[in-house]
């Protein structure tokens, strides 16, 4: 199992594009809903980009994953209570977009800047993990970026995170 991560920012927008190579058909839905967040998708085989935009606070931060279907989540998460306390009603405005072709995956996501209540300059340091979830049940595999050597897989963990830095 491998995939690749791009990020590129502009004055609007970051945005995410991963290439994953497939053999077989994902784990993705029959019937996708493109319309709305998709509560779960996390279940399934999914790409996903933690960013915690402060990075003296990395326990508050965002989650937005995209499938192999287009269907996208977008989640606030906070951490700082010791308790993982999540907005599921959290409207960050992304935009995604997927494609399957025989062996590959890619899949994309657009997220404004407004998102995150900041823009970044740069120079800027945030920080966050880039993860991949691919098939089900006992063959499911994980990759992370920055691995968080948990012992059952868990992606919640902020000490683990890495630094993107935003260059011209």
């Amino acid at each position: 199992m491998q995939f690749s991560a791009c990020l590129m920012w502009s004055r609007s927008s970051i945005c995410l594009r991963f290439e994953s190579v497939q053999t077989g058909m994902p784990n993705a839905s029959v019937s996708p809903d493109l319309n709305k967040k998709t509560i779960g998708l996390w279940e399934r085989d999914v790409c996903e980009i933690f960013i915690a935009p402060d990075k003296d606070e990395p326990r508050r931060y965002f989650e937005f994953e995209v499938a192999p279907t287009g269907e996208w989540l977008d989640l606030a998460i906070d951490l700082t209570s010791g308790e993982r306390v999540t907005d599921w009603e959290y409207s960050s405005g992304i935009e995604a977009a997927a494609r399957i072709e025989d062996g590959n995956v890619a899949m994309a996501m657009k997220i404004p800047w407004e998102a995150f209540g900041r823009k970044p300059r740069p120079g800027d340091v945030w920080l966050g993990n880039i993860f991949r979830c691919v098939g089900e049940g006992e063959t499911r595999g994980y990759l992370a970026w920055q691995p968080t050597m948990t012992e059952k897989p868990n992606f919640h963990v902020p000490e683990k995170f890495g630094e993107f830095h935003f260059i011209k």
